[in-house]
């Protein structure tokens, strides 16, 4: 039988504050949980686009995880609302003019997007 001591490695999981540069257009990191670096997101502020009745269409937001392992580019995070459901005739044709007027929102969003990406706003 040995006398020395036994030993084994084992994985830690060590947090420390990591100072990162922030683009001009991240709305902020509130949520300040030990994560790992590659889960690291930069979020703009939140876009609710709404249809008249006040239904929530979609949610967006700039996007960009500087640390990702796979894509790092900056890019519209797009969610879509809680507009399932059986409708009348005349409420599809609300819904359909609702996408159409969302669509436009979107694709100023998207331009926003496109100033950001041709540096106006870094």
């Amino acid at each position: 039988m040995s006398t020395e001591p036994r030993t084994a490695q084992v994985s830690v999981f060590v947090t420390k504050s990591l100072e990162i540069d922030e683009p001009d257009w991240c709305a902020g990191h509130g949520d300040d949980r030990a994560q790992y670096k590659v889960d690291i997101t930069h979020y703009g502020p939140e876009h609710t686009i709404t249809a008249p009745s006040g239904e929530e269409l979609f949610r967006a937001m700039l996007s960009q995880s500087p640390f990702s392992s796979v894509d790092r580019t900056i890019g519209l995070y797009v969610e879509t609302g809680d507009f399932t459901g059986t409708r009348t005739p005349e409420e599809v044709e609300q819904l359909a003019d609702a996408l159409v007027q969302a669509a436009e929102q979107l694709r100023a969003l998207g331009q926003e997007l496109a100033a950001v990406l041709g540096g106006e706003n870094r």
